[in-house]
């Protein structure tokens, strides 16, 4: 009791004075009359008090609404904040939706251009050795996909499946030095390899001296490797090299296809053809 009544002595003793002022002050009230100078003495001498105890308790006031108010502004920051940061998020997943339903649909128009079955994939992983050029799709055996089947997309030639799991498979990349299709130059019907270098890019080799190619021309598959139907794009020739020790000379083709960017792909069945390529080859019968 004792500490108690030490620890809060001065609160104590102004407030007992304090109590005793109101007495007198309301006993003075009752008897205007009265003079009474301990009542004046003690008025005069609690005013100060008084005075002190109002500001410090507008003063507390005005610090606890302050208070009060900057927790509910951090509180509501907060919430902006995260309400921003999922709006965000929010923007994002559905730019990506955008972008991928934009790549699906020209994916699906692919597939109505071929005759014979198609299935379409995703990439789920690439080769990080820099000398084996192939990804992975989750496409397998279980959804009928075969070894040596073409791998396209809209802008042209990707490559062929090379291996085959029951959930995935393997594509060789037409960049890959193992990799060899059977080519021609659209503008001048020259015939020849589309085969990658150890170095980066593809080539198209074995033409014939005579035979005429040129920077800028295309490169498209002739149909008689039994593997991409006929005149899908390979790329273009961005420099021509000639042999001095044989007839024989090439190019180095440009593929059509920024392959380290695709994320969607066409694979397609053996036989499958062009509907254009039919349609032209029954109009010319």
């Amino acid at each position: 009791m004792s500490e108690f009544l030490r620890r809060n002595r001065v609160f104590l003793t102004s407030s007992a004075l304090l109590f005793f002022s109101l007495v007198l002050i309301s006993t003075s009230s009752r008897s205007p009359d009265r003079r009474d100078p301990l009542a004046r003495f003690l008025l005069d001498a609690l005013a100060p008090l008084q005075g002190g105890i109002t500001l410090v308790r507008g003063t507390v006031g005005h610090v606890w609404d302050g208070y009060v108010w900057l927790v509910g502004v951090q509180q509501e920051n907060r919430q902006l904040k995260e309400r921003i940061g999922a709006l965000e998020r929010e923007a994002v997943q559905v730019a990506e939706m955008q972008q991928s339903h934009a790549r699906l649909e020209k994916l699906l128009d692919l597939s109505e251009s071929f005759a014979g079955r198609s299935y379409g994939a995703r990439v789920i992983a690439r080769d990080p050795l820099p000398w084996a050029r192939t990804m992975t799709i989750d496409r397998g055996a279980r959804d009928g996909i075969e070894k040596n089947m073409a791998v396209v997309s809209p802008q042209g030639v990707i490559g062929q499946i090379s291996e085959v799991s029951w959930l995935a498979a393997r594509v060789l990349l037409l960049t890959d030095h193992n990799s060899a299709i059977d080519a021609l130059v659209q503008r001048t019907r020259a015939r020849g390899i589309a085969q990658g270098a150890l170095e980066e890019g593809c080539h198209i080799k074995y033409l014939r001296r005579a035979e005429d190619i040129a920077l800028g021309d295309r490169v498209v598959t002739t149909g008689l490797d039994g593997i991409f139907p006929k005149g899908l794009m390979i790329g273009e020739a961005v420099e021509v090299a000639r042999y001095s020790r044989d007839s024989l000379h090439g190019a180095v083709i440009r593929p059509s296809v920024e392959l380290d960017r695709i994320e969607e792909v066409l694979v397609l069945a053996p036989g499958t053809r062009l509907v254009s390529e039919i349609l032209e080859s029954e109009g010319g019968e």
